[in-house]
């Protein structure tokens, strides 16, 4: 067709042409600002992700390094990381005066993008410079931005992003050495590659890239003079490099060998093992198969730059199959084949190196510039083929890749804002839930927002709780008073879940299961190519609106078919995922006074902190908060927490003074497999005390001691070995923990805490959270004048704590405290200690006061910030030790930077017995 238009009317088809050239003359330009408004306008759709905000905390802890306050960069994880592209975001933030963390999060997205489309500019420019064709550079530049998963990324992706487009930079200032090849190009290509060393190591590759060209050149030189020039070069481009790396990276500043040598290690083999799914199986992010980034690339890459870089690396190949001395001579085909191993080199390192990947191939992201130059050449190369066909064969070839490059654009605004869940049609993209079966999709991060705005917009009054995953990392660009709207809590006390398939706690090894809602009806979900992003899944019942209350209605007639575990007030029933409290025939007097739920767990140790001392975790709550009336009944819904349970205390109470309605207690041990699994357990453990099967002492049990639990155990287990009460008795290190009383007394009796199980008999109690001499452990029948068997077991962690205390205070009595008085002070990067020798118990026991006042108070919990200080007093018993005369309690400091510290002892309602304040020396 194009053949005999072009026959007919050739006056036409010539006009046509020099039209289509003085476009192409601003092409690239005009696309770049059409870009950058369209990233301009959809700037405010796309959401944070954790490492965006991780690196800015990296920037903030590498700016108070340079300003002399080391001790947060230390101690900080992501101190690997350089801060060539975050320090001047935060300068930027800094200089723009921004302050609220939706403004902050804004202008980073528009920066980002803004860095990412320069990128593409100079990939366009390369391109240009190596083809002479202002169409082959808008057509790289196409293919650079018309990334779907990148073009997302752009806006959110802190570390793979900038430095994929550092590398497009550095590309383009390698090329105009080589071409020019002065002592200034040098310099410029030193900085550049030293810039893109410093985001990441993997910079190091083009580093190496340049010096074997010099190398080729110093060879090719034909006298010493000309050698002379290239060694002059080659230092001017190593020293700028180092230069460069060193200034942008302040990890290095005091040792830049060693750290460099230990970043290099970290980025090569990441610590942290996570479960990856890859081929709808489970594999450690420390032992991907070899194939896992070529099939992510090639899956979520438009299928037509894959076929134009192939072809690119074919003709290269065949060019220099027929001119193996080109690659020596011509400046273009070396630089091509300089691409092409920049595209294999990468992949083949971290097969070989075994370098630990995750979330797709975001971490080789920077593949995708030496890519497109290629896809770029191809174009060319097929262009030239092309030619033989005639003026319009040409055309047919940029009308093919016109065409790709338009059906990508479909793809990206169908997705929107979702591109980063892209994948082609190399992939089962039919099948539902089939692509998040195989290969996981949002990895519960970028499309995080959606789920929280969509809770915003629908319930538009009173606060929301969430049970999401790193929620906290996720709300700072929504506006404030939506996030003032949202807090985030566990699922025992959250309104909402929010679930992603990506976030199931796998194994290595094991097969990803289809997804299934969880907790309860789904609000609200979120489908790509016919799989499950994330789903909303309404907790309380309260926030469930007519139409999905359907399932409540379902769930309260199934249950009127099932036996409660207990019938009171209230019918309680059990289950493997909820408690149920039902009242058939339910009045507004039944729901006024407030429900009473205590939980008390198989271990403390699942408890807070806070809760520990208790030995229960409260989630008290009201029916306007939990309940819902279905079909004249009333209908009350609490999530099971994750962690094994023993005991639930349940009922009613108007007021404290009133006492309780009405209360029952629900044991469902019996109900649990996991305490099965955990007495087969116990058996192969090291026994505390083996029981003995004397006349005397026919009922003693094997006791098993760790460092939060005592549990008895018995293998053939008659019903009079369990009637005995149990002793417990706990003994403190320090006696003045128990002021009243030389022990703490657990005892308890095998119907309060004891279980069957497959004809054995298992009984378990927390221990108290401080420091243990010894322990007493029996059974006796009250009224008897003697245990039935009785035992002492040492305690094993309480000499190891002892110990502990008394070498920290050999290692800090040698240097010099920051305070001397009625306690030696002693302060380190982590932790503050306070020793005193002799030492009596009278100087312990007042309560210690330490006021932290950090450098900046934003750095406080909200909390604390209108108070200016973090208040972390405690008492010597919770965290201290007496030994050899002496003292010492030793108390973990906060991360961030620190100004001074106030410090001393009081007793409470009395004015400070001593007291200090020590400036920031550390």
């Amino acid at each position: 067709m194009f053949l005999g238009v072009g026959a007919r009317y050739p006056r036409i088809i010539s006009g046509l042409r020099a039209l289509a050239d003085r476009a192409s003359a601003r092409s690239a330009l005009l696309g770049l600002a059409l870009f950058v408004l369209v990233g301009t306008a959809v700037l405010d759709d796309y959401g944070t992700v954790h490492d965006e905000v991780r690196q800015r905390s990296n920037a903030l802890s590498n700016w108070d390094y340079a300003l002399g306050r080391p001790y947060v960069l230390e101690r900080y994880q992501e101190r690997m990381y350089g801060v060539v592209f975050e320090m001047p975001l935060l300068w930027a933030e800094q200089l723009l005066g921004l302050r609220d963390s939706r403004a902050i999060y804004l202008c980073r997205h528009l920066l980002k993008h803004l860095f990412f489309l320069a990128g593409g500019l100079g990939g366009a420019a390369l391109a240009f410079r190596l083809y002479g064709s202002r169409r082959l550079a808008l057509c790289a530049l196409g293919l650079f931005l018309l990334h779907p998963r990148l073009y997302a990324n752009s806006f959110y992706n802190a570390k793979d992003i900038p430095f994929l487009s550092l590398f497009l930079l550095a590309l383009l200032l390698l090329h105009r050495t080589c071409r020019r090849g002065h002592g200034a190009a040098f310099l410029l290509c030193g900085a550049g590659v030293g810039a893109l060393t410093s985001a990441r190591v993997m910079g190091l590759l083009l580093f190496g890239a340049v010096l074997a060209l010099r190398a080729c050149d110093g060879v090719q030189a034909a006298d010493r003079a000309a050698r002379g020039r290239v060694l002059r070069n080659g230092g001017l481009f190593a020293a700028a490099f180092a230069l460069t790396l060193y200034a942008t990276f302040p990890w290095l500043w005091s040792d830049p060998v060693g750290r460099f040598a230990e970043t290099f290690r970290y980025m090569t083999q990441h610590p942290h093992a996570v479960p990856v799914l890859f081929r709808g199986v489970y594999v450690s992010s420390q032992a991907v198969p070899p194939s896992y980034v070529p099939v992510w690339a090639g899956i979520t890459t438009p299928p037509y730059a894959w076929l134009l870089a192939g072809v690119g690396a074919a003709a290269w190949l065949r060019r220099s199959w027929r001119r193996p001395g080109a690659l020596v001579r011509n400046t273009r085909l070396r630089f091509e084949g300089l691409l092409l191993a920049c595209c294999v080199l990468p992949v083949l390192i971290v097969i070989l190196l075994g370098s630990t990947m995750y979330g797709g191939w975001r971490h080789t992201y920077f593949l995708y510039a030496p890519l497109v130059l290629l896809a770029a050449g191809g174009l060319h190369a097929l262009g030239t083929a092309a030619r033989r066909l005639g003026r319009g064969g040409r055309g047919w070839v940029y009308g093919l890749a016109g065409a790709g490059a338009g059906a990508t654009l479909v793809a990206m605004a169908m997705l929107h804002p979702n591109q980063h869940l892209y994948f082609n049609f190399l992939v089962d993209r039919a099948t539902p839930e089939r692509l998040g079966a195989q290969y996981g999709l949002d990895m519960g991060e970028a499309s995080s927002r959606q789920a929280l705005e969509f809770l915003t917009t629908h319930y538009p009054r009173g606060p929301i709780y969430v049970d999401v995953l790193r929620a906290a990392w996720k709300t700072p660009i929504l506006p404030a008073a939506d996030r003032q709207r949202i807090s985030f809590a566990g699922l025992e006390r959250a309104d909402f879940h929010v679930s992603a398939l990506s976030h199931t706690r796998a194994r290595p090894g094991a097969a990803a299961r289809p997804y299934a809602p969880r907790y309860g009806p789904a609000v609200h979900t979120l489908k790509v190519y016919g799989s499950t992003v994330f789903a909303v899944t309404a907790v309380n019942p309260a926030k469930v609106d007519a139409v999905t209350a359907a399932p409540y209605r379902a769930a309260y007639r199934a249950l009127a078919a099932s036996e409660p575990v207990v019938r009171a007030h209230f019918d309680v029933y059990l289950d493997e995922r909820a408690l149920t409290l039902v009242k058939a025939s339910c009045a507004a007097a039944d729901v006024q006074a407030r429900f009473i739920l205590h939980v008390t767990p198989a271990d403390r140790q699942d408890l807070s902190p806070a809760r520990r001392l208790f030995g229960f975790d409260n989630l008290d709550f009201s029916f306007v908060e939990r309940g819902v009336r279905v079909d004249g009944a009333c209908l009350v819904v609490i999530p099971r927490p994750a962690y094994p349970l023993r005991r639930l205390t349940i009922g009613q109470q108007v007021s404290q003074e009133e006492g309780m309605l009405w209360q029952a207690d629900v044991s469902f041990l019996t109900a649990e497999p996991a305490y099965r699994a955990a007495y087969r357990t116990l058996v192969p453990r090291r026994v505390a005390h083996a029981g003995d099967a004397a006349a005397n002492a026919r009922a003693a049990f094997d006791v098993y001691v760790t460092a939060s639990t005592v549990t008895l155990a018995k293998m053939r287990c008659a019903a009079d070995d369990a009637q005995p009460r149990f002793i417990v008795h706990a003994v403190p290190v320090d006696p003045r923990t128990l002021p009243d009383r030389p022990f703490n007394n657990l005892d308890f009796s095998f119907a309060e805490r004891g279980v069957r199980v497959d004809g054995a008999c298992l009984a378990a109690v927390p221990l108290p959270a401080w420091p243990i001499r010894h322990l007493t452990v029996g059974q006796w029948r009250p009224g008897d004048a003697q245990a039935l068997w009785q035992v002492d077991i040492p305690f094993p962690l309480a000499p190891r704590a002892v110990n502990a205390h008394r070498a920290a205070y050999r290692a800090l009595t040698t240097g010099t405290p920051a305070y001397r008085g009625a306690f030696d002070v002693y302060v380190t990067p982590d932790a503050i200690a306070f020793a005193k020798a002799p030492c009596a118990a009278a100087d312990t026991a007042p309560r210690f006061f330490l006021h932290v006042i950090p450098v900046r108070p934003r750095d406080l919990p909200s909390e604390r910030q209108g108070a200016g200080f973090g208040n972390q007093d405690f008492e010597f018993a919770w965290q201290g030790a007496h030994f050899d005369g002496a003292c010492l309690v030793r108390v973990p400091l906060p991360a961030y930077p620190i100004d001074r510290l106030r410090v001393g002892q009081f007793r409470p309602g009395e004015d400070p017995l001593w007291r200090a304040e020590i400036a920031r020396a550390w």
